[in-house]
C-alpha cells in the first residue's frame, strides 16, 4: 500500500533514510514541501508510526465532481464580464495572473486557449499532459479562455496565462500524491521566478493554485494535500484556491483541501439574476467546525470550452468552475491596483478575507456575519474595481484599498451590476 510521510520535525533526508531503514520501496520525495511517498506493508507503517514527529498517512483518492447540465438554457457569463472590463480604459483583461490549474490536464489546442499555456507537467500514470477526463480543459477556459471582443466567449481574465499541472488522471481520479507533487511544482516555480528577479506578473511567476478538486474532509489537519496548501500558502505567497464541493445542501459536506483554513472555499450561487445558493453547493461548518465556504460565485449552467474539440463548447454546473472565477477575478482586481498603485501592488484573496464583510453581498435573509451557505457571500466585482482605479496615492499592498472600502455604505456586484 501507498503511504504519504509527513513530518514538522524530520528533515526531507531525515525522513527518507527512515524510510529507506523500514525497508520501504517505490520512494518519491517533493523538493519543498517535506513530504515522502513509499509502499510499505502494515509491518514497515507500523515501524515508522513508531517514529518520534513522523506521520505516516495511506494515501487518500481526490476526484473532480461536475454536473453536465442538460437544459437549452444556456447562461453565459462572457459578455456579463467582457462589459465589467471595458468600464475601464484601457480595458482590463487581467494580465500578470498566472494561475497554475492543478486538475486533468488542459486543452491547449482549443481557440480559445491558444497561447495561454504557458508550462506543463504531468505527475499522473496517464501518458499525455492533454485533458482526455474531461474538466480541466474547462477550468482553465474559466479563468483565461478566450478574446476580449464582445461576443466572443471568454473567460474572467482573458489576458492570464495558465499552467496546466495534470495531477488528476484519465479517469478522473487523483491522490494525495499527484496533488501535493503538482502543488511542490509551483511552489518550486513561485521560488525559481523570485530567485531569478522576476516580476509577479511574469507569466513564469505563479501567483494563484487552482483546486477544483476535493477528497472527503477526514477532520484531519495533518492530512498531507491540507499540510502542502497550507505551506503553498504561507511560506511561497501562493493563493490557494479550491472547489467547497458538490454535494450540499447536507452541513459538513465542504470538501479536502477546501475544509484547510488557509485555503479560499468557495461555493457556488445560481446563475441567474438573484443571489440563490446553488442547491448542490457543499455547506459547512468542517468537521473541525471552521465556518466554509469563504465565499460563493456563480457556478451553474455555464458555457465554456470542451476538451473533445478545437471549437467545440460545453455546458456545466459546480463549484469545480466557481472556483476559478473568484481565480480569475484575482487578475482584473490586480492589474486594476496595479495600474493605480504600480507595480510592487499585491492582492491576495487570504488578506482580503480580513476585509470582506465590506466588499462582499448576500441575500437579506441570510446571516450578516461569515455563514456554512454563502461564507461572506459574493465579492461585489464592480465595485472593488472601482474602488482600486479610484487610488490617488501610491502604495504597497491590499490593505490600502480595503480601507477605502470599509467606508463604503452599499455593496453591489449582482449579475446586473457588475459593471
Amino acid at each position: 500500500m501507498r503511504y504519504a510521510l509527513i513530518s514538522k520535525g524530520l528533515s526531507l533526508s531525515q525522513i527518507e533514510t527512515e524510510a529507506r531503514k523500514a525497508g520501504a520501496q517505490g520512494i518519491r520525495t517533493t523538493r519543498l514541501l517535506n513530504q515522502v511517498f513509499c509502499e510499505l506493508d502494515a509491518a514497515q507503517a507500523e515501524k515508522l508510526a513508531r517514529v518520534s514527529g513522523l506521520k505516516v498517512k495511506p494515501l487518500k483518492e481526490y476526484k473532480t465532481d461536475q454536473t453536465v447540465t442538460e437544459t437549452p438554457q444556456v447562461e453565459t457569463l462572457s459578455d456579463v464580464f467582457y462589459l465589467l472590463r471595458s468600464n475601464f480604459t484601457p480595458p482590463l483583461t487581467g494580465a500578470g495572473l498566472t494561475v497554475a490549474v492543478l486538475d486533468s490536464g488542459v486543452r491547449k489546442t482549443h481557440r480559445s486557449l491558444k497561447s495561454k499555456v504557458v508550462y506543463e507537467a504531468n505527475f499522473t500514470e496517464s501518458a499525455t499532459a492533454e485533458d482526455v477526463f474531461g474538466h480541466g480543459t474547462q477550468v482553465a477556459f474559466i479563468v483565461a479562455g478566450g478574446m476580449h471582443a464582445l461576443g466572443e466567449k471568454a473567460g474572467v481574465s482573458p489576458g492570464a496565462a495558465v499552467m496546466n499541472i495534470k495531477v488528476i488522471n484519465d479517469e478522473g481520479i487523483g491522490s494525495d500524491e499527484s496533488i501535493i507533487l503538482g502543488i511542490d511544482k509551483v511552489c518550486d516555480l513561485a521560488d525559481e521566478a523570485r530567485r531569478s528577479g522576476l516580476w509577479p506578473s511574469d507569466d513564469m511567476y505563479p501567483n494563484v493554485i487552482n483546486l477544483s478538486l476535493g477528497g472527503e474532509d477526514d477532520g484531519d489537519e495533518d492530512n498531507p494535500v491540507r499540510a502542502a496548501c497550507r505551506e503553498a500558502s504561507t511560506e511561497y505567497g501562493l493563493d490557494v484556491i479550491a472547489a467547497a464541493g458538490n454535494t450540499g445542501p447536507k452541513m459538513t459536506t465542504v470538501m479536502l483541501p477546501a475544509c484547510e483554513p488557509e485555503v479560499i472555499a468557495v461555493g457556488a450561487v445560481e446563475t441567474t439574476g438573484e443571489l440563490v445558493i446553488w442547491e448542490k453547493s457543499s455547506r459547512g461548518p468542517t468537521v473541525q467546525g471552521e465556518t466554509k465556504p469563504d465565499f460563493v460565485t456563480w457556478g451553474t449552467n455555464l458555457e465554456m470550452a470542451s476538451h473533445k474539440s478545437d471549437d467545440e463548447y460545453i455546458t456545466k454546473s459546480g463549484t469545480s468552475f466557481a472556483a476559478p472565477m473568484l481565480s480569475g477575478l484575482t487578475g482584473l482586481l490586480w492589474e486594476s491596483g496595479r495600474r493605480a498603485y504600480g507595480e510592487n501592488w499585491s492582492f491576495r484573496w487570504t488578506q482580503a478575507r480580513d476585509y470582506a464583510p465590506y466588499f462582499s453581498t448576500k441575500p437579506q435573509d441570510a446571516p450578516v456575519k461569515k455563514d456554512n451557505a454563502y461564507g461572506y457571500g459574493l465579492p461585489a466585482m464592480g465595485t472593488m474595481l472601482g474602488q482600486v482605479a479610484a487610488a490617488q496615492t501610491p502604495a504597497s499592498g491590499v490593505n490600502e484599498m480595503m480601507n477605502t472600502m470599509l467606508m463604503m455604505t452599499t455593496m453591489v456586484g449582482m449579475m446586473q451590476g457588475v459593471a
